[in-house]
């Protein structure tokens, strides 16, 4: 059964909202920010059961697509495409899946779930799988090489559009 009316209230409460609370920061329990932009914070995971997991989430606490006029739309997507040449840069995938969720903590974010050679194309994508924990060194090594990565090809983004990053 879905969330009655007062959970979907409280769950999609601005004032609540857990992303709302920590995805700026540069380390939080989930994640450790790799950039941010005008529109997005970009985040890799700590768990990468799927390795390069991130997370580009929304600013602005928005929890439906539907819900972005069409400027704030493309600018997302924007971080979400450079998120992905810069994953696609670092940990070489066969492909990134991306998936927008948003039924258990509503706050619009598209989550990018490598998949590599060793994992089974026929698989469905679940990422809950894990955890794979990885040491916090060799997470800050990852951030900061998707931030190098981030830097080229938002390079690629300006040249043909998409926005830039602050950080």
């Amino acid at each position: 059964m879905w969330w009655t009316a007062d959970e979907w209230a409280a769950l999609t409460d601005a004032g609540t909202c857990g992303m709302c609370t920590d995805a700026h920061l540069d380390v939080n329990e989930h994640s450790v920010l790799v950039v941010e932009t005008a529109t997005s914070f970009v985040r890799i995971a700590r768990n990468q059961a799927h390795r390069g997991y991130c997370l580009v989430i929304l600013r602005e606490h928005v929890t439906d697509l539907a819900d972005l006029d069409p400027e704030q739309l493309g600018s997302f997507w924007a971080d979400v495409q450079t998120a992905g040449r810069a994953i696609a840069e670092v940990f070489e995938p066969r492909r990134i899946d991306y998936l927008v969720m948003g039924h258990r903590m509503p706050h619009l974010r598209c989550h990018l779930l490598p998949q590599h050679a060793a994992d089974d194309p026929l698989r469905n994508v679940d990422i809950s799988d894990g955890p794979v924990l990885l040491p916090a060194s060799v997470l800050q090594d990852d951030a900061v090489a998707l931030r190098r990565a981030w830097a080229h090809a938002a390079g690629r983004n300006r040249r043909g559009g998409g926005s830039a990053p602050q950080r």
